[in-house]
């Protein structure tokens, strides 16, 4: 397939906002752009070919109502921007970010989150793939009605297991997240790799803390709870945090060497935004 992908990777936020300092006229022109495609009170249609199913396809999209006067509608092009093959922006992200990164058919692939349909997508197409559920109460490692039990901060495997870690929209339900970076790298084969989403604060460093959890296992809330929605839990599951650049710094400090923010515009093959990355850890 021609290639018409723009793929920018920075390896900390100093390069990032360097970048941006000369990008701004481009940037706010990128932002009417969407803004003006996303003002829409209907399903919004846009033909195009799927760089995964290798096909033309016709990406949808359902724009929400937002209290602005210009433009009382926005589309979500990273969570809400479907392919006909039932994948969204932010999955067929990953799995380009894996794609690009040398990952195969053969590759042994530990997939974060059983009940997705991203996880069944995966297991579709790769033979080698590991899936999990993280369930109250359940031992890393149980099985149970075919669903495997792991905690991201204390896996069952032993070590050196998995040529490619794929976590979305994981790392902010989890409290103490830097074990659970730990566990990755542990599991993770020498050069192996992890790839990572989650909510993201564009230009910051800092994280944006929403709740902590307390020694006595209580939470200590410092914003208004936040829920995401969940396959597994219809009452959803609480966020405890968006992420900023300091992330790429702490998984450096917790058993990866070398950490990235990949962003991937492509129009044409439905990437329709360069403000969410996935984060890249090599082992």
């Amino acid at each position: 397939m021609i290639d018409t992908f723009t793929r920018l990777t920075f390896e900390s936020h100093t390069d990032y906002l360097a970048f941006i300092e000369g990008e701004h006229a481009r940037r706010s022109a990128l932002w009417r752009w969407q803004q003006i495609i996303g003002n829409s009170a209907e399903r919004i249609k846009s033909p195009g070919i799927c760089d995964l199913c290798t096909r033309q396809t016709d990406y949808t999209i359902q724009p929400r109502p937002v209290d602005n006067s210009t433009f009382p509608h926005a589309a979500d092009w990273w969570y809400g921007l479907m392919c006909g093959c039932g994948m969204n922006s932010l999955n067929r992200a990953v799995y380009r970010a894996f794609l690009d990164t040398g990952g195969n058919a053969a590759s042994r692939i530990y997939h974060v989150g059983h009940h997705s349909p991203f996880s069944r997508w995966l297991a579709k197409r790769h033979p080698n793939i590991t899936t999990s559920q993280f369930e109250t109460g359940r031992a890393p490692g149980e099985i149970a009605n075919g669903i495997r039990y792991e905690d991201l901060t204390g896996l069952s495997f032993e070590s050196d297991q998995f040529d490619y870690i794929l976590a979305t929209e994981v790392l902010e339900h989890i409290p103490d997240y830097r074990a659970a970076l730990r566990e990755m790298a542990r599991v993770l084969t020498p050069g192996g790799r992890a790839l990572l989403t989650f909510p993201w604060l564009g230009n910051a460093y800092e994280h944006l803390i929403r709740a902590e959890l307390r020694a006595d296992g209580t939470i200590n809330h410092i914003l208004p709870p936040e829920y995401h929605g969940d396959p597994a839990n219809p009452d959803g599951i609480l966020s405890f945090r968006a992420f900023g650049w300091k992330i790429l710094d702490e998984m450096r400090a917790n058993g990866f060497p070398e950490a990235k923010a990949h962003f991937i515009f492509a129009p044409v093959h439905g990437h329709m935004t360069l403000t969410s990355p996935i984060i890249i850890g090599c082992h």
